[in-house]
């Protein structure tokens, strides 16, 4: 039996209002069934952290003690509380009695104690052998002292299941009042439609012009066969303008997205229209700027004053942000429309090699300048009489000696700096005993301490050995040691010490000097750079140790750093991975 336009139209609607229903359902399901979860997540976060305060507030973690803390909390909460200690053993459970809580086994691998021990939180669903049934978990980490563990709070999912069930119910019962009143209403309305499509054919004929390849096919002889028959012709031409402008699109976005520049296209109101990945990272943006004002993704007003047109096409601007990006941006109109294209050229790096150059040129002819002046006063002096003087000659000679020695000393570490950093030091990686590399850097420098006066004290874990190449591990202590001892007082003290921080081995060099203030701390291991210059000279060194410890440090795979030292004093730091155990 052949359908008409009134059957048919009848007969799909029933299948999309059958359809609608069912994806509606699921759809509600899914999202109340995450709505339930998520509020679930929400208390055991409350109740977790409530029951950690409770943890960390007891007078001792024996087992009566943080058992029964974990039933007080779980008759309060309505949830399952158990607290877990640092290596997975469970101190206790508001759901297990002190017979069964002896027989628990170790939680250690569970995923979310794991997750809870590593990132102060961690969730899991599964289902509960103790308790048989599904369960929502929540940890979080509690610290005592020098002891850590986990509070979880746990609550059964079955809610969710009788809740879920219910809107089921309520769906059904709605859904099929939903389907009768809307075939009452399809019924009506294909009685007039099919009218309508009758007026739409003589329409479509009248759009359609031309012959066009390439046809839809449609057997039926009803009122949509006749619209199909000038559909086809539409639907050509429209094929060909489509297929074309995809080619178009295609290349453009194959373009932009392989170009290392960062392209914006506005409109003529200077809102985005289109930008590409790079300009995405360049600008810090989380999500597409397409839609948004250019003031409000870039604030800037060099580029605002530059699509203004109340500056040169080209213009060198700051974009705010961590950290802070110096571009190149040009702006050029498009054709036959108010909008602009905004290329900008991420030059930071260059800049900052650029500055890096310039102040290490006159960082070097600045410390170069000092000693070659007093080398020519000295000569000049020498050559105008004084070497008939042997008292006066003789500590020219020495001044001259001493400004030479200065001289080599720089040079020598400017060639070791450079060779560093072009990796070109050919040391072996090996497992080395930190407490043997502070022995000997205390017998090296210990005459050096005491012709001041100051204790040089070693405080090293037995057994902590380091991933290092042993020479560059010695060159590192005996720098950082050296500048301890320079800058400590008289009669003062400084302190190598070792211990194991988790996986790494950090060694330390306090001392009780004059300190670093927190504002020299990041700059502290750049070359050439100085806190105080006038007294760094006065004790002598290049001002390049420390930049060259930090590329050791870094060659190493390690990590450096100052931290101050109450109530006086300096302590300076060196993390590298630690090695296997001593023999």
């Amino acid at each position: 039996m052949r359908l008409g336009v009134r059957g048919k139209l009848f007969f799909f609607s029933l299948i999309l209002i059958a359809a609608t229903g069912l994806i509606s359902g699921v759809f509600l399901e899914r999202s109340l069934r995450s709505w339930l979860e998520a509020r679930i997540d929400s208390e055991l976060v409350h109740v977790a952290k409530a029951a950690r305060e409770l943890v960390m507030s007891a007078p001792s973690l024996a087992l009566p003690v943080v058992d029964d803390l974990a039933d007080r909390s779980g008759r309060a909460s309505g949830a399952r509380i158990t607290i877990v200690d640092g290596g997975g053993r469970v101190l206790g459970d508001s759901q297990l009695t002190s017979v069964k809580l002896a027989r628990v086994e170790n939680h250690g691998a569970r995923p979310e104690i794991v997750a809870a021990l590593n990132t102060g939180e961690g969730r899991a669903r599964r289902y509960s052998t103790t308790l048989r049934t599904d369960m929502r978990y929540l940890a979080v980490r509690y610290s005592r002292g020098d002891r850590a563990g986990t509070v979880r709070a746990a609550m059964p999912l079955s809610e969710v299941d009788v809740a879920i069930r219910r809107m089921r119910l309520l769906i059904l019962a709605a859904g099929l009042l939903g389907l009768v009143a809307a075939l009452i209403l399809s019924a009506t309305a294909s009685h007039w439609i099919s009218g309508a499509l009758r007026s739409l054919v003589g329409r479509a004929k009248a759009l359609a012009s031309g012959d066009r390849q390439g046809r839809i096919e449609h057997a039926s002889r009803d009122e949509l066969g006749g619209i199909a028959g000038s559909v086809n012709r539409l639907a050509d031409e429209l094929e060909e303008t489509l297929s074309a402008l995809a080619d178009e699109r295609g290349r453009l976005s194959a373009i932009l997205e392989s170009m290392s520049d960062a392209v914006v296209v506005i409109d003529g109101d200077r809102r985005i229209t289109l930008a590409n990945d790079a300009a995405a990272g360049l600008l810090g943006l989380n999500r597409s700027p397409v839609g948004r004002p250019l003031v409000e993704v870039v604030r800037s007003p060099r580029l605002i004053a530059l699509v203004s047109g109340g500056a040169a096409d080209e213009a060198e601007l700051t974009i705010p942000g961590s950290p802070e990006r110096e571009v190149i941006a040009r702006a050029a109109p498009i054709k036959n429309s108010d909008g602009q294209v905004i290329v900008m050229l991420d030059v930071t790096e260059i800049r900052r090699l650029e500055r890096v150059r310039q102040d290490f040129v006159a960082n070097v002819s600045h410390e170069l300048r000092t000693p070659i002046s007093i080398i020519r006063a000295n000569a000049e002096t020498l050559a105008s009489g004084a070497m008939e003087e042997p008292e006066q000659a003789g500590r020219f000679v020495e001044a001259l000696q001493r400004q030479a020695e200065r001289m080599g000393s720089l040079i020598g570490d400017l060639l070791d700096l450079a060779r560093i950093e072009s990796g070109d030091v050919g040391g072996e990686v090996e497992d080395v005993e930190v407490a043997a590399v502070l022995a000997r850097a205390r017998e090296e420098l210990i005459g050096k301490a005491k012709a001041k006066g100051i204790e040089l004290e070693i405080s090293a874990e037995e057994g902590v050995t380091v991933r290092a190449d042993r020479q560059a591990l010695d060159q590192v202590l005996l720098n950082l040691v050296d500048n301890a001892i320079k800058y400590a007082p008289e009669q003062g003290r400084v302190i190598l010490r070792s211990k194991m921080v988790e996986s790494v081995a950090r060694l330390e060099v306090e001392d009780n000097g004059p300190g670093i203030g927190l504002e020299h701390a990041d700059r502290i291991f750049e070359r050439f750079y100085r806190i105080d210059p006038g007294r760094s000279r006065e004790l002598g060194g290049t001002g390049l140790g420390l930049a060259i410890v930090k590329h050791l440090v870094a060659q190493m795979a390690g990590e450096i750093g100052v931290e101050p030292n109450k109530p006086l004093g300096s302590v300076f730091w060196v993390t590298l991975p630690s090695g296997g155990e001593v023999a």
